[in-house]
């Protein structure tokens, strides 16, 4: 049997100790399973000031870690990693893998029982309690903390959308999936981390701060919105959710989930 060629793909930026967990995770889910996977990660620090790629370059000196000046954010991180992977030849699937994750030691076995070689497999993230907090969820919607997409899917639909800048972007790509037939099953509970909400709080903020919030990236990016919207529901559901966001920022109050 010809073992997979999996490139993994991740983004880091100033926490070394999360992000080398998650690479000494990875690295025993594949001695698990390497006569069956040879996996390559590309690992894009993004601005990172906490010495993580030199950490990095000598805790595991087969990662290649990619530098960038602090701009990209998850999203076009994840795209320049991608980018760096298909100069480096063919590959069986792409791995989406957050930094935050400590990885179950069958990770990888599961996404490989799962893996029929036309679906994005999914892994789900638990917290420390053991509830599910990201993954597959309802409708084919994913998140991108462990997310496989084989090369057939890959084909089909590209890379991740480096037009993004922070979130959006992963379900931007299921998106396309669903639209394209393409299926995505669940390799269930493959590792752990930290819930962390999708936007910051906005109770007891100044009317200031809360508009900065909306060219935040790691904020309520109104910019982001507008192009998720846009691309997957039209000009006039653009205009109309991006009203009802700054509607909501500006008088301190909550939107639900996305």
């Amino acid at each position: 049997m010809t073992a997979k060629r999996i490139a993994v793909l991740a983004a880091c930026r100033n926490r070394a100790n999360l992000t080398v967990r998650c690479l000494e995770s990875l690295s025993a889910a594949h001695a698990r399973c390497a006569a069956r996977c040879d996996v390559e990660v590309f690992l894009v620090d993004d601005g990172g000031t906490d010495g993580t790629a030199a950490l990095v370059r000598e805790r595991f000196p087969a990662v290649r870690v990619i530098p960038a000046d602090g701009s990209l954010y998850w999203a076009r991180s994840m795209e320049t990693a991608w980018m760096e992977a298909e100069k480096s030849g063919r590959w069986d699937g792409f791995l989406w893998l957050n930094d935050d994750t400590a990885l179950n030691t069958d990770a990888l076995e599961r996404l490989l029982a799962a893996d029929d070689g036309a679906s994005i497999v999914v892994g789900d993230i638990a917290d420390s309690s053991g509830r599910r907090i990201y993954g597959l969820g309802d409708g084919g919607m994913f998140t991108g903390n462990f997310t496989y997409v084989p090369d057939s899917a890959y084909r089909r639909l590209g890379r991740i959308c480096g037009e993004y800048s922070h979130a959006w972007a992963d379900t931007d790509y299921a998106v396309r999936a669903k639209r394209a037939g393409i299926a995505a099953k669940s390799a269930g509970v493959v590792g752990t981390a930290e819930w962390h909400p999708l936007r910051p709080p906005l109770k007891g903020l100044s009317l200031r701060r809360r508009l900065a919030m909306l060219r935040d990236p790691k904020g309520w990016c109104l910019r982001d919105l507008w192009l998720f919207r846009r691309r997957n529901r039209g000009v006039a559901a653009a205009v109309a959710s991006c009203a009802h966001m700054v509607f909501h920022v500006v008088f301190g109050e909550r939107l639900g989930d996305r």
